[in-house]
Formats: structure tokens, sequence, C-alpha cells
């Protein structure tokens, strides 16, 4: 596992990739409200930085250095075969994960790189904000599918038809609507925002959805974090997969391409997108926390299996 190649932490996403950007920020902000004081602590020190970032850009990170670390982009998702309508919808692992790996033993190799005070602290930096964005990748359902590029494919889509000229501008696809369209539209949010805009709507938007789970008594500590197995990746992975079933194309592909993604198919799913958000930032605190007990004993989980694919750094 090379610990070399490493970057700054200056590095800002100027793109959205997936959930985009406001959505990576809200699991952020979210996961921040819900971590332990130990973990505050720990991943406090592990992020100090001088250029004012905070926690929602260290989880856009691993999106602007797929370029310079083109090793990593395998790591953004993992491809189930049978995972299409009228397929049941299926996660394997490890016979989904390639050998260069994927999101699920990224998520294990990188939780081990933190864990081991050995390491530089930029590898555990740089480590620690890869496990903030795949995290919050894995719950974006096509993520979690070999269909078409993870709906890459599925195109061009319908967003907001011009009524007055019976079209659609501009060139969309499946994934695209999954990272921001629903997204931004579910907030109130136009589609395009600078980073302080992406922050504020982040930051509203977690604090809705703390203020929801908190009310509900959905704490971290419930939540399946067994940082030395990849037994809670993989659940959720088949649960980001079982969407892409149940929701993503249960009316199927020709009903997609036909029709315009903004009205029924949005007011089916946006409370899909809310809630894998949601989940997301829950979860990741809920790992987070996990790595600082372990962190604060002094011990290193010992994985299950080996991990799959070499996520390097």
């Amino acid at each position: 596992m090379r610990l070399d190649t490493l970057l700054p932490f200056a590095l800002v996403v100027t793109t959205a990739h997936a959930w985009g950007d406001v959505g990576h920020r809200t699991v952020a902000y979210l996961a921040e409200k819900h971590l332990s004081s130990e973990a505050a602590l720990l991943f406090g020190a592990l992020l100090e930085n001088e250029q004012n970032y905070d926690y929602s850009d260290a989880a856009c990170w691993a999106d602007s250095v797929k370029t310079t670390m083109p090793w990593s982009r395998p790591f953004h998702y993992i491809n189930p075969k049978n995972d299409t309508p009228p397929k049941t919808c299926l996660v394997d692992y490890p016979s989904d994960c390639p050998k260069e790996g994927c999101v699920v033993s990224a998520i294990l190799n990188y939780t081990s790189i933190v864990l081991n005070a050995t390491n530089t602290l930029t590898a555990r930096k740089n480590a620690t904000m890869f496990l903030m964005h795949l995290i919050g990748d894995l719950h974006q359902p096509l993520h979690a599918t070999g269909f078409k590029t993870g709906g890459n494919g599925v195109e061009p889509i319908c967003w907001n038809r011009e009524p007055d000229r019976n079209r659609c501008p501009g060139d969309l696809n499946l994934h695209a609507v999954w990272d921001a369209r629903i997204p931004h539209k579910l907030r109130g949010l136009p589609q395009s925002l600078d980073n302080a805009g992406e922050k504020k709507a982040a930051a509203s938007w977690a604090a809705d959805l703390f203020s929801r789970q908190r009310a509900i008594q959905a704490r971290p500590e419930r939540e399946c974090a067994d940082i030395g197995s990849y037994k809670c990746i993989v659940t959720w992975a088949e649960e980001s997969n079982a969407l892409v079933c149940s929701h993503v194309l249960r009316r199927g592909e020709t009903w997609i391409l036909k029709n315009d993604l903004s009205k029924a198919y949005f007011d089916e799913n946006w409370e899909v997108v809310d809630g894998m958000i949601g989940k997301a930032g829950l979860r990741l605190a809920a790992w987070m926390n996990a790595i600082a007990v372990a962190t604060s004993k002094g011990t290193q989980s010992e994985q299950e299996n080996p991990p799959v694919g070499d996520a390097e750094l």
C-alpha cells in the first residue's frame, strides 16, 4: 500500500461529482454534528490546515484528485452485475470488486491507514478525506450499480422541459440527475453555486437532517461500525444497490428517456435522496467515532479478510 504521491489539503473541488458538492458537504457537516468529543479532537488535528477549510471541503477533496491520482477512480463505486429490473439487485463482495479495488476495499484500506499512527500525518489526513468522501459515494445508488456505467450511459435525460420550445436544454444523463438535480431541487437551490453558496446550503440541510434525526433518536452508536470488517460497508452497498431496482430504474429505462424527470420522477425519489444523505452522515460519524475509540486505545482492528485492490495514497 503506497503512501507516496501525496497531495496537500489545499486542493478544492471545482466540479460536481457523486452527490454533487452540496451533497458531500451536507454529509460532512451532518457527521461533524454527531462526532464524539474524542473523534472531534482526533479528526480536528488530522484535518488541521491554514486555509480555513472545513469538514465539507475535506469531503469534496477526493473528486478533485481523480486526474492527478487516476488509480483512485475505481474507489468511488462498486459495480454489481445483476442489479437492474427485472433481475434481483445483489452485491457479491469480493467478486464484484476488481483487482484494482472498489469503494468497499478502499474504505477498509483507508481506515487502516488512519488507524496506523506510524503513518505520516499527511498520509492519515488524505486517508481521512478519502473516507469522508467515499462513505458519501456509497450511499448514492448509482455508485452501487454496473448498469450503463452507473447511469452515465442513460442519456439524454430531460429535466425542466422548456414549454415554449418543447425541448430540454443541455446534455444530461441519469447519474447527474441523482448527483445534483434531485438534491438541488429538493432544497430549492439553483443548479450552479459558488463555494460559499454550497456551504450555506449544505449547512442548512445538515441542520435540518440533524434535527429530524434527534427527534427519532437516531444516533451514531446505533449504526454498524465494525471498522475491522467489510460487513458494514457491504450492507450499505446492498442498500444502495437495492434502490436501483426499487426506485432509480423502477419505471424502466425507456420511460426515463421519454419523460421530464423533474416532475413525477422527482416526486417519487426525492425522499430517497434526502434519506440516503442523512444515513451517510450518521454512518460516517459512527465510523469516525469508532476509529477514535480504537486510536485512543492504541490498537488497530484486525480486518477479517484482506481488502481487495490497493487503495493507495
